[in-house]
């Protein structure tokens, strides 16, 4: 039975430990910067990996035609670097709503099959109240694999009269017909984490597969550019497990000698990804250098390892819990790369995204994106609680003026505060 080891005084994995940084290039976009950083996740320091190599960040830029984020500050316009969708100038730029108060919504989410998913609906919620916001219907489908009854939900909560619609979608190409179909009554949709591809929903998310390849960069170079590795899915077919593929895939493409031995599917559920990791250890003893995952399964795959009798290897942790950071600063010698996982203000920032569109503050585009606060060696300690139970699944949120602080969100709307 394998037990894993990482190359940790190469001069890839000296690099990485002991400056504590990802391994990434210096085009295009770099890593966000430490958590508690003034004016939200902003690009900070390349490495000296080289362009091309394994363990450097891929160059993709921002599917930009208009160049649109010509508007945006080139730090914001950094953070686009990977994103698939379309920037379109937004069909809400010039709308205001006929009211000044006793505004009301309505909420169709998904069912709280994860916890990023049940925090961020339930801050969605209270942020709504708190602002005197009338929630007038809340959908969710039994399963998160229920399109049909979500898009259902959908036309049920639009014949509500809402003065906004907040959706999170399973499925955003159906919802691209909701999408214009709310514009055509007059309700603006804000789309929450799950991104939707049109110019008349306005998209409040983090770079996904930025955010996956910055891990999965570090997780490889920590590897010294060569191994075997496995990959964790998420729930096959949907918008977060597409994205998060597309970072792994950008990174992979460049690590020839970085070999994936299997493939399991977590189902973004930690017990789900620990059972299945443990039936893939069961019929490969010898084992992986490596995982590569989709995201808040960190602590179950870890757990997988050690009941298998095994070390822990390097684990790319998109979406990382207080249980995987404590457990990594508990273990100072382990490559950590994960992000943070800031739940509650994703949906204190999609409320406050809809109540500036209904008060007339413009939206200069579709998409208002958000790169993700990369957490390693470097900044772990100010981030995770040594304390913490290391099977706690709670996010690790980091600081809340990391994601779309008040002064970052201005930047997207042509008459902020107005």
């Amino acid at each position: 039975m394998k037990k894993t080891s990482f190359p940790r005084f190469t001069p890839v994995g000296a690099a990485i430990l002991g400056a504590g940084t990802l391994v990434l290039t210096g085009c295009s976009a770099s890593a966000p910067a430490a958590p508690g950083s003034a004016g939200g996740a902003t690009p900070g320091p390349a490495s000296s990996a080289a362009a091309g190599t394994c363990g450097s960040l891929p160059t993709g830029t921002a599917n930009d035609p208009n160049g649109l984020l010509a508007g945006v500050p080139k730090e914001i316009a950094a953070g686009y670097n990977l994103y698939p969708y379309e920037i379109r100038k937004s069909a809400w730029a010039d709308y205001k709503s006929k009211k000044t108060d006793g505004f009301t919504a309505a909420i169709v989410g998904m069912p709280p099959a994860s916890p990023f998913i049940a925090s961020m609906s339930e801050a969605i919620r209270s942020s709504l109240k708190a602002n005197g916001v009338k929630i007038v219907g809340d959908f969710a489908p039994d399963d998160p694999s229920n399109v049909p009854l979500q898009l259902q939900q959908f036309n049920e909560a639009l014949s509500l009269k809402p003065d906004v619609i907040i959706y999170t979608a399973i499925a955003p190409e159906p919802s691209v017909d909701l999408a214009k179909a709310a514009h055509d009554a007059g309700i603006p949709l804000v789309a929450a984490q799950i991104p939707i591809d049109s110019e008349y929903a306005v998209s409040v998310t983090r770079n996904t597969p930025l955010a996956v390849a910055q891990v999965t960069a570090g997780t490889v170079g920590a590897l010294g550019g060569k191994g075997t590795v496995l990959r964790v899915e998420g729930i096959p077919g949907i918008p977060a497990s597409t994205f998060a593929n597309l970072g792994i895939d950008a990174v992979l493409d460049n690590c020839p000698e970085v070999k994936v031995t299997g493939s399991v599917t977590g189902f973004f559920q930690p017990a789900k990804a620990q059972a299945e990791v443990q039936k893939f250890l069961a019929t490969n003893p010898a084992g992986v250098d490596a995982v590569l995952q989709a995201g808040t399964m960190g602590v179950g795959i870890r757990n997988a390892f050690e009941e298998s009798g095994m070390d822990v290897p390097p684990i790319a942790d998109d979406g990382s819990s207080h249980g995987f950071s404590s457990w990594a600063l508990a273990n100072p010698d382990y490559p950590f790369f994960g992000t943070t996982t800031p739940s509650v203000r994703t949906g204190e920032a999609v409320v406050d995204v809809a109540l500036r569109i209904l008060k007339g503050e413009g939206p200069k585009i579709n998409q208002i994106v958000e790169p993700s606060v990369i957490v390693s060696r470097e900044n772990l300690a100010k981030v995770a609680d040594r304390s913490w139970d290391h099977n706690d699944l709670t996010d690790l949120a980091g600081a809340p003026e990391d994601y779309l602080p008040t002064d970052r969100l201005n930047e997207f709307f042509a008459h902020p505060g107005k």
